[in-house]
C-alpha cells in the first residue's frame, strides 16, 4: 500500500519513519500545508508547509488520509498520523465513488460531523473483494467504535442503504414492531445458507434478528438458516444483541439492562500498554522470531506476548509470511 511515512517540517527536521525500506526505486513527494487554527495540544506543526514522501511499504496504515497541496490524497502511517492529526484538519466533504458508484479500493476517507471523527478505509481483498473498516473517534483522538468485514465490491451500495435504514429504525425505538410471526412466518429467497461458510446475506441477517427478538433458540435458528449454533451466537454479538458466546457452550439470553454501558474508549497509546509493538511495523527480525514460534507449535497467545502484539495482529501475520498450502 502507498502510504505518506515520512515528511519535513520548517526547520529541516525530518519526522515519521524515513528510513522504511519501500518497495520501488525511490518515494514521491508533495507538499502539505497545515492550517494556523488555534493552539492545540500536540499541535507543534500547525500553520507550516510540510515536505512530505510517500511509497508503497510495509508500514502499519492508519485509517486516515491526508490531502496534498496539489490535490493528491495519500493515507498516512499510524506514525506519522500520530504526528499530524492535532493540526490537520480533514475534508467534510463527501467520499468520491467511482463512475460505476463503487469506493475506489485501496482509499481511505475521513469526515467529521458532531464532534466526533468517520473514517472509512477499503482495500482490495482480491477476487472483485474489499475490506471495508469504519472507525468512530473523539476529536481527541479517543476511540468509540470499529467495523470491518470483507464484500464484493459491488454491494457497497446496498450496505450503505441498509445501514441508513438500520440506523433510522434505531433514532425511532417508539415505532410499533411489524408482528415477529408475520416476518418470520415465510423463507424468503437468500435466507438459508446453500454452503458452509457462505456469507450472509441482508436477507438472511434480517431473519435472524427478527427470529432472536420472537424468543427462538440458537439452535432453531440454526436449522431456519443452515449455520451452525456458534455461527448464530456469534452472529448475534456482532450485532450486540447477545452475550460474548463461549465457544460450545449454550448462552443464556441477557437480561434488558435498565441503561445502555457506556462505550468502550481507548486509543493507540492505550493499546501499546498492553501489546507494546501495536500497529508497528513489522521487521524482518520479527518475521523470523514469528516463524520459529510457529515452527515449534506454540501457542498464538504465547506469540503475542513475547512478540508485544495482539493476537489479531499475530495470525495476520502468519497469513502473510507463511508459504500457501
Amino acid at each position: 500500500m502507498i502510504l505518506l511515512y515520512a515528511f519535513c517540517d520548517q526547520d529541516g527536521v525530518w519526522h515519521g519513519d524515513r528510513d522504511a525500506v519501500i518497495d520501488q526505486s525511490g518515494p514521491s513527494s508533495g507538499t502539505l500545508t497545515l492550517a494556523a487554527g488555534p493552539p492545540r495540544e500536540a499541535g507543534v506543526f500547525a500553520g507550516q508547509t510540510l515536505t512530505v514522501l510517500f511509497a508503497a511499504c510495509g508500514l502499519e496504515a492508519s485509517q486516515s488520509s491526508y490531502r496534498l497541496d496539489d490535490g493528491r490524497r495519500v493515507p498516512a502511517s499510524w506514525h506519522v498520523h500520530e504526528l499530524l492529526a492535532p493540526a490537520y484538519e480533514p475534508d467534510t466533504g463527501a467520499s468520491r465513488v467511482s463512475p460505476g458508484g463503487v469506493a475506489a479500493p485501496g482509499v481511505r476517507f475521513e469526515v467529521t460531523h458532531g464532534g466526533r471523527r468517520y473514517c472509512l478505509a477499503a482495500d482490495p481483498a482480491g477476487s472483485g473483494r474489499l475490506e471495508v473498516t469504519v472507525l468512530v473517534c473523539s476529536t481527541d483522538g479517543i476511540i468509540h467504535g470499529e467495523l470491518t468485514g470483507e464484500m464484493d465490491a459491488g454491494d457497497l451500495a446496498g450496505i450503505g442503504r441498509l445501514i441508513t435504514a438500520v440506523a433510522g429504525a434505531c433514532l425511532t425505538p417508539t415505532d410499533p414492531a411489524p408482528a415477529a410471526g408475520a416476518l418470520i412466518g415465510m423463507m424468503a429467497p437468500g435466507v438459508k445458507a446453500s454452503r458452509p461458510g457462505a456469507a450472509w446475506t441482508p436477507a438472511a441477517e434480517q431473519h435472524l434478528r427478527q427470529g432472536h427478538r420472537a424468543g427462538k433458540t440458537a439452535a432453531e435458528l440454526a436449522g431456519e438458516l443452515g449455520r451452525t449454533e456458534n455461527a448464530i451466537r456469534w452472529k448475534l454479538f456482532g450485532f450486540k444483541l447477545a452475550p460474548y458466546p463461549a465457544d460450545l457452550v449454550p448462552v443464556q439470553r441477557a437480561a434488558p439492562a435498565t441503561e445502555p454501558a457506556p462505550p468502550k474508549a481507548y486509543t493507540v497509546a492505550d493499546r501499546r500498554h498492553s501489546h507494546p509493538r501495536a500497529y508497528e511495523r513489522w521487521t524482518p527480525q520479527e518475521d523470523a522470531r514469528l516463524g520459529e514460534l510457529h515452527a515449534r507449535s506454540m501457542p498464538v497467545g504465547e506469540m503475542a506476548r513475547e512478540l508485544g502484539r495482539n493476537e489479531g495482529a499475530i495470525r495476520a501475520r502468519l497469513e502473510r509470511i507463511l508459504p500457501p498450502f
